[in-house]
């Protein structure tokens, strides 16, 4: 017998469909929406992204209670396991060693995420390295004071004191330092424009919205920089190829590198070289949306909730920090092991009859921090200025 429809489903239907629209709506999509309207009904994707991902009170990273880590919309490697943080710690030591063991040394991390890469180090270097420990001056910068809050209560809860700064402000302050400056994934969450090469030309891609949803608008470029861009790596992509330019990415290296009087410049981010990055075969671009580990297929729907990022453009990263000396590029894998991972793994086995679970769950981290398809194929970039950048720990090749 079949059973007869209920008479209220349809209504019910366009009732559910009204419901999930006001529930996939953001605070920030109205707003974006007039400031679309002001600029004459497009506005960039580099804009776009600055406010989804920055704005000062609806932004991704601007939001109270952001979750890191499993419980949040990725994992960076800081929130895999400490090791991650020791092992950098190692270089830090070494960086400052290579400086002539300064009494005052900088130790500046940018864009601080969580605060577990700067608490691990500096936990390492308290315990292993006092010396070093006792001329470090940490510095934590971010965009967002509510990240340099919860930074701050991060660090101070394992009893280590250190500045928290606007990057803005530490910017703008006419003194330079000595000591190292270092990133995890901080410069593939910088805005980019999106671009398509046609032919000779290139052709912007804008963000508009139609019936109160945001979508994409082909256009001319927004600014003569993008062509010069390309230009200075003689390099573009492929004919009908979209790509991503980042010129906030360029800009912030520049500023960053001119406050640095000596030392060393380490960014551990995803990306490639131009020639890889803007290679004919690459049509799609590397911009990627999560939510809660997953790819998101729009990265224009719910502006605020979503974590938007791109591949690095290596090339420009390092052509932009004028007077550093730049190394070759190396995977995560490959300076991790070269900083001691496989030895700590080892000194952890001896601890297995004692503690088995604990052992799996440290090789577990090490296997997730050095995966080739994860974790692992994240790149290394090592910049020096004044300092010897030849035989850097974390550049140094490892034997099978």
């Amino acid at each position: 017998m079949t059973a007869s429809p209920d008479t209220n489903t349809e209504a019910d239907d366009f009732a559910l469909a009204d419901e999930f629209a006001l529930a996939t709506q953001t605070p920030l999509l109205p707003l974006l929406i007039e400031r679309i309207e002001a600029a004459g009904g497009r506005i960039t994707f580099a804009e776009f992204m600055a406010q989804a991902l920055g704005h000062p009170e609806h932004g991704y990273y601007s939001r109270a209670g952001l979750t890191w880590g499993r419980d949040g919309d990725y994992e960076t490697s800081p929130e895999v396991h400490p090791i991650f943080g020791y092992l950098w710690a190692r270089q830090v030591l070494e960086c400052w060693q290579r400086l002539g063991g300064p009494s005052s040394f900088a130790l500046i991390e940018v864009g601080c995420g969580s605060g577990a890469f700067m608490r691990a180090i500096l936990t390492w270097l308290r315990a292993r390295a006092p010396h070093c420990f006792a001329a470090v001056r940490p510095v934590m910068l971010d965009g967002h004071p509510n990240r340099l809050a919860d930074q701050r209560a991060h660090l101070t809860g394992a009893g280590f004191e250190a500045e928290h700064t606007l990057t803005a402000d530490w910017l703008a302050r006419p003194e330079r330092v000595t000591g190292v400056v270092i990133s995890n994934e901080f410069f593939d969450a910088l805005p980019v424009h999106l671009v398509r090469r046609d032919g000779e030309t290139f052709i912007e891609r804008y963000v508009t919205h139609e019936d109160g949803a945001l979508c994409l608008v082909d256009g001319p470029l927004s600014t003569p920089a993008i062509e010069a861009y390309f230009a200075r790596l003689g390099l573009p992509p492929g004919d009908g190829a979209l790509a991503e330019v980042g010129l906030a990415a360029s800009e912030a290296m520049r500023a960053i590198a001119s406050k640095m009087e000596r030392g060393y410049l380490l960014s551990i981010d995803y990306g490639y070289p131009a020639r890889d990055l803007y290679a004919s075969w690459r049509r799609q671009g590397t911009l990627m949306a999560f939510r809660r580990h997953s790819p998101q297929p729009d990265p224009l729907a719910e502006p605020g909730r979503l974590d938007l990022t791109v591949h690095v453009d290596f090339t420009s990263l390092a052509a932009a920090a004028e007077g550093f000396e730049e190394a070759p590029l190396v995977s995560q894998a490959e300076a991790l092991m070269a900083l001691g991972l496989g030895e700590a793994l080892r000194a952890a086995s001896r601890r297995a009859a004692v503690d088995a679970q604990r052992f799996a769950a440290d090789r577990r981290a090490a296997e997730v921090l050095c995966e080739p398809e994860g974790l692992g194929r994240i790149r290394v970039l090592a910049l020096a200025k004044g300092a010897p950048l030849d035989g850097l720990r974390c550049l140094r090749p490892v034997l099978g």
